[in-house]
C-alpha cells in the first residue's frame, strides 16, 4: 500500500479524524480522502482475501 493511501487510512480509522481534518493535514480535497480511503480499504480486502486463501485453518 502506498504512503498516501496508508496517511489517510490511519488518520481516518486510528486517529478518529474526519475527512475535513485530514484534507486539511495532509493538503488534499475532501474528494481526494475520500478516494484514497476508498482505495486502502479496496487494497486491504483483497491483501487479506488472498492471505486468507493461503493460510490453513486450524
Amino acid at each position: 500500500m502506498s504512503d498516501k493511501l496508508r496517511t489517510v487510512l490511519l488518520l481516518h480509522d486510528q486517529e478518529e479524524m474526519s475527512y475535513e481534518e485530514i484534507a486539511s493535514t495532509v493538503n488534499v480535497p475532501i474528494g481526494t480522502v475520500k478516494s484514497r480511503l476508498f482505495l486502502a480499504r479496496a487494497f486491504l480486502q483483497k491483501y487479506l482475501a488472498e492471505y486468507m486463501k493461503g493460510s490453513e485453518l486450524v
